[in-house]
């Protein structure tokens, strides 16, 4: 009994031995599930505190993002502000309506409850929104004690002593802006919210508009002293205007004066000089009985003279009656190059004489509008000048350039040539240039001056070109008949 008691016994406790054994296993890989769970869990915590971390920079990103978002938009409400700004002051020409277009509206949108702009020169007030007059008073105080400090300026800083004091004073957000233009300050500009502080960007907008007047002001400016000086100057144009009118009325009468004395003294002297041509002939012709030679050789001077004197008085008649409209012009298509060949020939024998080659580089046949008998006159003075400065042996040339719808009538020759000084009088009565060959050969100076009438009359211009020692060019125009053309 003892012996199956102790082997029961045996038996019991191997069994709860093997139990305990399988218990303890049992515990270990617990004890491992739970070690491996405990990892995961801190495994998920650190995800999630990750996660955490990530969704915080998110959210962090996020509110950034909005608030850029909304300084970006308010930027660019400031930007559209401002150019809209600057359109309504494009083309004001006004420095009071320049103030004008800052009204209220645009204040507040620029951001700012309050705005005050003071003239830069007496402080007059251009515009005031918000701002009591104790407040003004005390501004141009301030301003105006420290005057020399805005010159150096555009924006007035923190610290400086005119912000500080002003600030000190009345305790409130504010910026003081200069309206600076290239060389002049119109005025002082001040803006204040006194609900928050001015940022940044409102501070460089603002700059922005502060330039932009100045500029704006300066056009105004440049304006205001180009129209004075137009207004200036219209006075004066005016007042020469009436000047030269009252001088060209003098010269009228005084010329009108001058042909009709000419007129008047050329037909009086043409009736004794035509008696004493006659008297002087018949004595040459021995009429009154054959006279000594010495005393006619004085009566064929004396002949010679006369015809000299009745061709002086008979061209001052003609410019005379040309000045005065007196002369009927009949301008009518006819051939310049047939009216040149007629003077040339008529004028052969002189040229002969002194053994002068007449060139022509004319066409066939060239229809102009003229005068044919005063156009013949100018040709024969012309030729006939050349002739006479033209030395022995010399050339003569005349051609003809065709410009437009116009002829160009060239006359040219070797002779001694004019100054300078003298080219521009050539055409005026009586001059006659200072050279070897006027001093040889008597005449009245008058011979070019009625060429320059007759060219005129027609509508048309001379000129003359020149060089000493090289001879004259002289030139005039004729209009072309159309189907010359």
């Amino acid at each position: 009994m003892t012996g199956l008691f102790l082997q029961y016994t045996n038996i019991l406790i191997m069994a709860l031995f093997f139990i305990i054994i399988i218990f303890i296993f049992y515990i270990f890989s617990k004890l491992k599930t739970i070690s491996q769970l405990k990892e995961k869990i801190d495994d998920l915590n650190k995800t999630i505190e990750n996660l955490d971390a990530q969704a915080k920079i998110i959210i962090k990103s996020d509110l950034d993002a909005k608030l850029y978002q909304e300084e970006a938009e308010d930027k660019l409400k400031k930007l559209i502000l401002l150019k809209n700004l600057i359109v309504s002051l494009i083309g004001v020409l006004d420095k009071e309506k320049i103030f004008l277009q800052l009204n209220k509206k645009i204040i507040n949108e620029i951001g700012f409850e309050k705005a005050l702009i003071l003239d830069f020169e007496d402080f007059n007030v251009k515009l005031n929104y918000g701002f009591e007059k104790e407040f003004i008073e005390e501004v141009k105080n301030i301003i105006n004690i420290h005057k020399n400090l805005l010159k150096r300026q555009l924006l007035i800083p923190e610290g400086s002593k005119i912000y500080e004091q002003i600030y000190n004073r009345f305790n409130l957000n504010f910026i003081i802006g200069i309206i600076r233009g290239r060389e002049n300050i119109y005025g002082v500009f001040l803006l204040s919210d006194p609900n928050r502080e001015i940022t940044f960007a409102e501070k460089e907008i603002l700059t922005i508009i502060f330039m932009y007047l100045g500029q704006c002001l300066d056009a105004i400016k440049l304006f205001e002293e180009t129209y004075k000086t137009k207004e200036a100057l219209e006075v004066k144009i005016n007042e020469r205007t009436q000047e030269l009118i009252k001088s060209l009325k003098e010269i009228e009468r005084i010329s009108k004066a001058k042909s009709d004395f000419i007129s008047t003294l050329s037909h009086e002297l043409r009736t004794p000089l035509t008696s004493i041509k006659g008297f002087s002939s018949l004595l040459i012709e021995d009429k009154f009985g054959k006279l000594p030679p010495e005393a006619k050789n004085r009566l064929e001077k004396i002949d010679e003279n006369i015809d000299k004197l009745v061709d002086m008085v008979n061209t001052l008649l003609d410019i005379s009656r040309i000045e005065s409209k007196k002369t009927e012009i009949k301008i009518a298509p006819s051939d310049i190059i047939s009216l040149i060949n007629e003077v040339v020939d008529f004028l052969s024998p002189q040229l002969e004489a002194k053994n002068i080659k007449c060139n022509l580089e004319l066409p066939s046949q060239l229809i102009v509008h003229m005068d044919r008998g005063l156009i013949e006159r100018v040709m024969l003075n012309l030729l006939n000048n050349a002739i006479k400065f033209t030395p022995e042996n010399g050339k003569i040339e005349i051609k003809i350039k065709i410009e437009n719808k116009s002829a160009i009538i060239i006359i040219s020759d070797t002779g001694c040539g004019i100054p300078k000084e003298d080219i521009d009088k050539i055409f005026d009565e009586f001059f006659r240039v200072n050279n070897p060959i006027n001093m040889q050969t008597k005449g009245s100076g008058l011979g070019l001056s009625l060429v320059k009438k007759i060219i005129e009359s027609h509508k048309e211009k001379i000129w003359v070109e020149s060089e000493i020692g090289k001879g004259t060019n002289f030139y005039f125009t004729l209009r072309i008949k159309e189907e010359n053309v």
